[in-house]
């Protein structure tokens, strides 16, 4: 079991003590056991509050510290950021995600963004960038994989690949950049200069950049995001998984 997968949400926590009250009274020693539980289950809530996950998986010790500004070099868009955006790059507001395809924190975070790019019709572009963590073990291969696809086909196939393999849950073996050619071939990417960028070692070293970039701006865990209004600079950092309605407030605070 993955470390990060002991970080329970608080709607979780909600529906396992209405799950509780609802069964037969419980014996001394049970209702002790279920008792640890549930404080371990609340002391791992108020360490973790936003739902990310970690980059060590630990969620020992104090609360991390969320970083209050990113420079505004990280937040300018870049030319390799134009094969993994989401949107109009001339919108106002930018999202900048720090992104693990196979953290399900991740996962939980991708349709809140899909929508937020939709509802606000070219105010918003979502910018990915990558920031595999070594807990789960297939997630540098999809982020170079995610890379190639974003070379070769540029950001509608990008996109397209994400969708589909945010999802997905591949052991790291020798098959698995066949699997990743497959989603990369349905999207239009060819299979043999999919395999080709893959082995080049400089796209490895563009992920293991990302990774070194993510870590010096203060992003302790995926997802992690920076709002940013580009005619005013103001940026609000989201470190984790957000509702919608709390990414939407967060926007129109910065669209006011």
């Amino acid at each position: 079991m993955e470390p990060q997968e002991n970080q329970e949400q608080p709607v979780e926590i909600q529906q396992q003590e209405t799950q509780i009250k609802s069964k037969a009274p419980l014996t001394i020693a049970a209702a002790i056991v279920t008792g640890a539980a549930m404080i371990a289950l609340a002391l791992i809530i108020a360490l973790h509050p936003s739902g990310s996950t970690s980059a060590t998986g630990n969620t020992a010790g104090s609360a991390p510290t969320t970083p209050t500004s990113i420079p505004a070099s990280v937040t300018t868009l870049r030319a390799s950021d134009m094969a993994h955006i989401r949107g109009d790059a001339n919108a106002q507001i930018l999202i900048f995600e720090y992104s693990d395809s196979d953290c399900p924190f991740c996962q939980q975070f991708h349709p809140v963004l899909q929508q937020v790019v939709k509802d606000y019709k070219g105010k918003v572009a979502w910018v990915y960038r990558y920031f595999p963590l070594d807990i789960h073990p297939d997630s540098h291969n999809e982020a170079e994989a995610l890379d190639c696809v974003g070379q070769l086909g540029g950001a509608k196939a990008f996109n397209g690949f994400l969708d589909a393999i945010m999802n997905v849950t591949l052991s790291p073996t020798k098959d698995t950049f066949n699997t990743l050619a497959t989603f990369a071939s349905e999207q239009g990417v060819d299979k043999n200069a999919f395999n080709t960028c893959v082995a080049n070692p400089a796209t490895s070293a563009t992920i293991d950049a990302s990774i070194k970039e993510s870590e010096s701006i203060g992003a302790q865990g995926t997802p992690f995001s920076i709002i940013v209004n580009t005619k005013t600079g103001k940026q609000i950092i989201i470190p984790g998984s957000y509702p919608l309605d709390a990414v939407e407030k967060d926007i129109d605070s910065l669209l006011k």
